[in-house]
C-alpha cells in the first residue's frame, strides 16, 4: 500500500515538475493567435479568400487581418496580448512555435496595444512597418503607423528597441537594388544606430526620414555615395522625435482593459478545440473586473464640474442617452458594446445601445453614435 502510495507521489511529482520546467525553460507552444474579443466586422485574408473573425478563431503564418471599424484582441500561447484597433490592417509574417523562436507582425495602417510577458532569452516580438523595426523586451507600449508607413511607439512599462530600414525605392526595382553593395551598407548602417525607447517615452518616425533615405537610395550607384551613408549617419538622429509623456488617464483604462484569458483555453483553442463560450465567459469575468478597477480609480478623482474633467482627461464630450438623458463629462474607455463615462453627475457604465450621438465640445463635431 505504501508503496503503490509512494509511486502515485512521484508521478504526480514528475507531471508537475515537467509542467513547471516547462514554463521557466521556455517550451515553445504550438503556433497561433487566438481572437478572445471582437467587436465588429473584423476578417482574415487567408489564400486569396476573406474570413469572418469570431471568438476562439485562430490566426496563421501569412493571415493579414483587416479590422475595418471593428476592433479585436488577440493572445498567443505564451500569454501575450495585442489588441488591434478600428482600420488597422495587420499581416502575421511569423509565429513562435514548433519551428520558430520569432513572432512578427507587420502593420500597414493602423493602432496595436501590446501586452507581452517576459521573454525567455531566445524569444523575439517584433512589429514591423516597411520603415521601422519594433523589438519587444517584455512590456506594454502602443504601436501607430502615422503619415504613411511611418511609426509611433508609446512605451507604458518596459523597454522597446527600435531599428529603421531603407524603405521601398520609388524608382529602382527591389531585387536591382538589393543586390547594391552600398545597399547593404546603408541596411547596416541602419541596424547599428538601435532606438532605445524606455518607460514612459515615446518616439515618432518624421517623414524626413523617408526624404533622405529616399535620396540616398537613388544615388547608390555614385562615386560619392559612401560619403553620403556617412552624413546620413548625422542626419538619422534628427528624423527620429523621442521624448517623455505623461500617460493620458484614457490609455490607462486602455491598458487595464486589455485582459488575457486562461492559458488552457487558449491551447486548447491552438489545438482546434471549441472554446468559444468559455473564452467569452472568462474573458467576460476578467474585463468585468478591469472595468471595476478603472472605474474605481475615475471615482477616487473627486471630478464634480466640467473644468476639472476637462483638465483631467484633456477632453469634455455631450453624452446624449435615448432616454433623453444628458451626461456632461468624458468618455473613459469603451471595450466592445461597453462605454464607462465620468460625468459631473458620476460613473456611468452605459451599453452604446443606450447612447444617441455624442458631441465633442473641444472640436464642436457631432457624431450619431460610438460603436
Amino acid at each position: 500500500m505504501n508503496r503503490k502510495l509512494f509511486l502515485l507521489f512521484l508521478i504526480v511529482t514528475f507531471i508537475g515538475s515537467s509542467n513547471f520546467c516547462s514554463k521557466i525553460l521556455g517550451t515553445k507552444s504550438k503556433p497561433g493567435l487566438v481572437v478572445i474579443f471582437l467587436t465588429g466586422k473584423v476578417e482574415v485574408e487567408r489564400n486569396g479568400k476573406r474570413i469572418p473573425l469570431s471568438l476562439g478563431s485562430v490566426l496563421q503564418k501569412d493571415d493579414t487581418i483587416k479590422t475595418n471599424s471593428g476592433s479585436l484582441d488577440l493572445q498567443t500561447g505564451l500569454g501575450h496580448v495585442i489588441r488591434l484597433k478600428p482600420y488597422t490592417n495587420l499581416s502575421i509574417d511569423s509565429l513562435h512555435g514548433d519551428l520558430s523562436e520569432e513572432t512578427s507582425l507587420a502593420v500597414k495602417t493602423g493602432l496595436l496595444l501590446v501586452k507581452t510577458n517576459k521573454l525567455s532569452q531566445k524569444e523575439q516580438f517584433k512589429i514591423s512597418t516597411p520603415t521601422a523595426i519594433a523589438g519587444v523586451r517584455g512590456t506594454a507600449f502602443s504601436f501607430e503607423v502615422v503619415q504613411g508607413t511611418l511609426p509611433k511607439i508609446k512605451v507604458y512599462e518596459g523597454m522597446v528597441a527600435m531599428t529603421l530600414k531603407a524603405p521601398v525605392s520609388q524608382v529602382i526595382p527591389a531585387d536591382k537594388i538589393a543586390e547594391n553593395p552600398n545597399y547593404q551598407k546603408l541596411q547596416k548602417l541602419l541596424e547599428e544606430n538601435e532606438i532605445v525607447i524606455s518607460e514612459e517615452e515615446e518616439a515618432e518616425v518624421k517623414p524626413e526620414f523617408d526624404q533622405l533615405a529616399q535620396t540616398i537610395l537613388n544615388q547608390l550607384d555614385d562615386a560619392a555615395i559612401t560619403q553620403s551613408i556617412e552624413n546620413f549617419r548625422t542626419d538619422l538622429v534628427r528624423t527620429v522625435q523621442k521624448g517623455k509623456f505623461e500617460r493620458d488617464p484614457r490609455e490607462s483604462a486602455d491598458l487595464e482593459t486589455l485582459v488575457k484569458v486562461d492559458e488552457d483555453l487558449i491551447s486548447g483553442s491552438l489545438n482546434s478545440k471549441s472554446l468559444a463560450k468559455e473564452i467569452e465567459k472568462d474573458q467576460g469575468e476578467k474585463l468585468n473586473i478591469a472595468l471595476d478597477k478603472v472605474e474605481s480609480i475615475a471615482g477616487s478623482q473627486k471630478l464634480n464640474s466640467e473644468e476639472e474633467i476637462k483638465k483631467y482627461y484633456s477632453v469634455l464630450e455631450t453624452i446624449h442617452k435615448l432616454d433623453n438623458t444628458i451626461l456632461h463629462g468624458a468618455v473613459v474607455t469603451q471595450v466592445g458594446n461597453t462605454m464607462l463615462v465620468h460625468s459631473t453627475k458620476g460613473i456611468h457604465r452605459l451599453n452604446v445601445s443606450e447612447v444617441e450621438y455624442i458631441q465633442y465640445k473641444n472640436f464642436d463635431v457631432v457624431t450619431k453614435k460610438k460603436k
